[in-house]
């Protein structure tokens, strides 16, 4: 009667075949948040407890621009808070940007080798400018703003309403009061990366997005690699995790293909 292989005999124990399967399952999902938002981890929770059913990590992060004490914050600050978290991914990143986060991942994935595609979720997808020079923000909003001498700005309202039409009342009641100020050095610095020109990149256009028009969010699609529409509004993370989670999890497994294939080789 034949027995099972022993670990030491099968084929991901096994040469490169083993650092393959590593770098498989290693995959991280890295979510960088929109403007005015407190507690990343709450924002992306239905999406990233998703991903974990699906076996794919994701890490959160909370930018430095955003909270009581972020006056002082620049985009750097925020940058280098991504880079930190793509830093903790024990192997090859996607790295998702919401709304002002497509700033922050764009610079944070320059020269970056971990970093195997950018998603930007109705965000701005700079080209050497900064996000209020970008032609994404709603001119009409930026007036609303509130911006104070202490050099931080609040969402003034034009979060409140795309939040409180969401389905699920509770879900709007949370994300309420998680909005927060923020520096206003992050808007205006601009941004001299072009990652999305070197790195795969998916925009994915919410088309009953509230907050940022659809021609909008167009316009920026079209330097990235592929568009993907999803009916939903703003916060599409919130709305249909199931619909962000499925684009991920796409991207996630095309990623794997071709590292399978070479896993195929190795055992023949």
């Amino acid at each position: 009667m034949l027995k099972p292989a022993g670990p030491e005999n099968r084929w991901w124990h096994r040469g490169p075949a083993k650092s393959i399967l590593r770098s498989i399952m290693a995959t991280t999902v890295v979510f960088v948040h929109g403007a005015f938002i407190a507690d990343s981890a709450w924002w992306w929770h239905k999406v990233g407890n998703l991903l974990k059913m699906r076996g794919i990590e994701s890490i959160p992060v909370d930018l430095p621009s955003c909270g009581d004490n972020a006056a002082q914050c620049t985009l750097a600050d925020d940058v280098n808070a991504v880079r930190a978290a793509i830093e903790r991914a024990d192997g090859p990143v996607i790295l998702v940007g919401h709304s002002y986060g497509g700033i922050v991942i764009t610079e944070a994935a320059a020269d970056n080798p971990k970093v195997d595609h950018l998603v930007y979720m109705s965000a701005v997808v700079p080209d050497g400018t900064s996000v209020l020079e970008a032609d994404f923000t709603n001119p009409n909003d930026v007036p609303k703003f509130d911006i104070r001498p202490d050099g931080t700005a609040s969402e003034g309202g034009t979060k409140t309403g795309v939040i409180t039409a969401l389905p699920d009342k509770e879900l709007a009641e949370g994300a309420l009061k998680r909005l927060t100020r923020q520096a206003i050095l992050p808007f205006t610095e601009v941004s001299n990366g072009r990652a999305w020109a070197d790195v795969p990149s998916t925009f994915v256009v919410c088309t009953q997005d509230e907050d940022i028009q659809i021609d909008r969010q167009r316009a920026h699609a079209e330097r990235c690699g592929r568009v993907v529409d999803i009916p939903t509004n703003h916060f599409a993370h919130l709305e249909r995790p199931d619909l962000v989670t499925a684009v991920l999890v796409n991207i996630a497994e095309e990623q794997l293909a071709p590292t399978t294939a070479a896993a195929a080789r190795a055992t023949s």
